[in-house]
């Protein structure tokens, strides 16, 4: 049975909490990019795994200097990427590169300011100089040991951890296989972008812009469609649709007019309301369901702002859980005006960021004349929510933000 009108908080708990997670498998470490990681990654040695200079210059041994040795016959070069040389004297010294091991009998490193080459001979410059015992040395484990874990599970892979994995090796990684969504306009009024409109009709936008939101977070295994406002047509369309893809999206025909068939179609196709209507401002008619197979359709409003906060609010964030996504900070910023509601509805406003010196980035409200006016969004960088049960919102506020 649908349930009676709920919160925007309410309806994202009910959502989770049907999540089941996409399954994993495994893939190539140069496949795996923006991927959620499904397992462990280890160092698999110390790091480093021997002692190495962390700067240019010259390798001695400590014990020479204390002993009062300022110039030191230069017996080779350790490069970085070679096996350890080793000191046949421990007066005499190596010439060394940044990141190369420490030959054997050398404990510390000069750097290459601080000598003059005369002769094959390393000579200080300043014979008082504090020479210390390990300096400019990177001692080996000092970064991790071996099997410390490097990457947890339910990370998203992003640069900086995909070369990690590589740096230990991972040349295969096991990651969420991402799910097929399907993206579905519906309503007779909308035309296809490269066709002539008419002045009753509109250009089929609301498809491309959800597309567009799934592909900048990863997904790009999305079709769209488009479903006349006819009962067998939506039918045969949605029982295809529901049995070839993970992820179900309609956009239209979820409100209370006489041609919105999409609740009372996929109840027919046994797919189970979770809720219907949310106590929001935009998409209040948002409908949540799942099929048989407990796949996820998300059913939302056909206005166009609408549908975009909707996506952002609800879709989005159930796809990062499903995937498996352990930890998702929610952005938030201040507002740059004070704003006044009723507080019988969540309120999600468009707004631009602007700098603040006195507090940095702010939200400032972007006006649009209603849910259909998506011109107006060009000039915003996301929408900020404004919770229900709260009257007066302060200027300086710290409020939920969703970046488009």
């Amino acid at each position: 049975m649908a349930q009676s009108m709920i919160t925007a908080a309410e309806a994202e708990r009910m959502i989770f909490d049907q999540v089941q997670e996409f399954p994993m498998h495994e893939v190539l470490l140069e496949q795996a990019f923006g991927g959620v990681l499904r397992e462990e990654v280890l160092a698999d040695r110390d790091y480093p795994p021997a002692d190495r200079a962390t700067m240019d210059g010259i390798a001695i041994s400590h014990s020479a200097w204390k002993k009062g040795l300022r110039k030191f016959l230069i017996e080779g070069m350790q490069q970085a990427g070679k096996a350890p040389l080793g000191l046949k004297d421990l007066h005499s010294c190596f010439e060394i590169t940044t990141g190369a091991l420490l030959p054997d009998l050398c404990d510390c490193v000069i750097p290459v300011e601080e000598f003059e080459i005369t002769e094959g001979q390393a000579v200080l410059k300043n014979f008082d100089q504090e020479i210390k015992p390990r300096q400019n040395v990177h001692g080996a484990g000092n970064d991790y040991k071996k099997n410390k874990v490097l990457l947890k599970s339910g990370v998203v892979l992003n640069p900086v951890r995909i070369a990690i994995a590589a740096a230990v090796g991972q040349a295969k990684i096991k990651v969420s296989q991402k799910p097929k969504i399907a993206v579905i306009g519906t309503g007779d009024e909308l035309v296809e972008i490269d066709q002539k409109v008419k002045p009753y009709q509109a250009r089929r936008s609301n498809a491309y812009a959800v597309q567009a939101a799934l592909n900048r977070h990863g997904y790009f295994q999305v079709e769209r469609f488009h479903v006349r406002d006819d009962k067998t047509q939506l039918r045969q369309s949605l029982k295809r649709l529901i049995k070839d893809f993970d992820v179900l999206i309609l956009s239209g025909g979820v409100s209370m007019g006489k041609f919105d068939f999409v609740p009372e179609i996929l109840i027919e196709l046994k797919v189970r309301v979770v809720f219907h209507k949310v106590k929001q401002r935009p998409g209040m008619p948002f409908w949540f369901g799942l099929t048989e197979q407990q796949k996820p359709v998300f059913a939302l409003p056909g206005n166009p702002v609408s549908t975009k906060v909707c996506t952002y609010r609800y879709v989005l964030p159930y796809l990062l859980v499903a995937s498996g996504v352990k930890q998702h900070v929610q952005e938030q910023v201040a507002l740059a005006d004070a704003y006044e509601s009723t507080g019988e509805l969540t309120c999600f406003f468009p707004v631009r960021l602007e700098f603040s010196r006195d507090v940095g980035s702010v939200a400032k409200f972007v006006s649009y004349s209603g849910s259909g006016n998506y011109a107006a969004l060009a000039d915003s960088d996301g929408f900020v929510e404004l919770g229900q049960g709260q009257n007066v919102f302060e200027n300086g506020q710290q409020v939920k933000f969703y970046r488009w």
